[in-house]
């Protein structure tokens, strides 16, 4: 099929020369495309806008060997406020970011395709919780690629009864006495244990209200990157190092 009609979320867009715009594009059926909208840097484009980051919208591509061509834009929602706001921004092209190097080119995704877009919803309409929404994000997308932490009881011997260490090992929580089994498992504090429980399962709508402190901030914000970097094997990112300096 040459020619395919679907909605997607402009997850990359970079100007590829004076006129064209290089995109990847986030797709309902096709997962994630790499395209490009031609024209679409000059002013009187009927591209330009639909083709922005972050922009939602239903495309009309002609399917290329190793690139889609963007015939057609119709937005659905551009997300305006992302592209005004610099920790919006940041933290929109971190979530765009980390979606699109943990998929494969070409596989239909479509949880992670609502993941990403409920948390650009949530972001477009509050700011109060950046910090948070990120933290469940990595979470949630570790869930969905099948590798969730394991917080509910010891691994080993289903004890409910703390203190517990975190294996990145086994992904998942031991008791004391279990923990025995991965000498590189971390302790991790009860309050630790319960946002992240938190993180992981509650909707990004619920998260508005959860306190965090500034040590428990930085503990979890480790152990999300360890979690990613073990179970998906991913190195460090730009964008997450600009928001570190940013927060400081």
């Amino acid at each position: 099929m040459k020619h395919l009609k679907t909605e997607a979320l402009v997850i990359r867009s970079q100007n590829y020369s004076e006129a064209d715009k290089l995109l990847t594009l986030l797709t309902l059926e096709r997962g994630k495309v790499p395209a490009i909208a031609r024209g679409a840097c000059k002013t009187k484009s009927k591209l330009a806008a639909s083709v922005q980051l972050f922009t939602r919208g239903d495309f009309l591509l002609y399917m290329g060997k190793t690139l889609a061509t963007v015939t057609q834009g119709e937005i659905q929602e551009s997300f305006h406020s992302l592209r005004y706001d610099l920790f919006k921004y940041a933290y929109g092209q971190y979530f765009c970011e980390l979606t699109g190097r943990v998929l494969e080119e070409g596989e239909p995704c479509p949880q992670e395709y609502r993941l990403l877009l409920s948390s650009l919803e949530a972001m477009n309409n509050d700011t109060a919780y950046l910090e948070v929404l990120a933290r469940s994000f990595e979470l949630k997308l570790l869930k969905i690629l099948g590798y969730p932490p394991y917080l509910e009881c010891c691994l080993a011997c289903s004890s409910q009864e703390g203190p517990f260490w975190l294996s990145f090992r086994e992904g998942g929580i031991f008791c004391s006495q279990c923990s025995l089994r991965d000498p590189g498992a971390k302790k991790i504090l009860p309050g630790t244990l319960s946002l992240l429980m938190k993180l992981l399962s509650a909707d990004f709508k619920l998260l508005r209200a959860l306190k965090m402190s500034s040590h428990q901030r930085g503990e979890i914000q480790s152990i999300n990157k360890k979690l990613l970097s073990f179970n998906l094997n991913l190195g460090g990112s730009k964008t997450l190092a600009f928001l570190e300096q940013l927060g400081s």
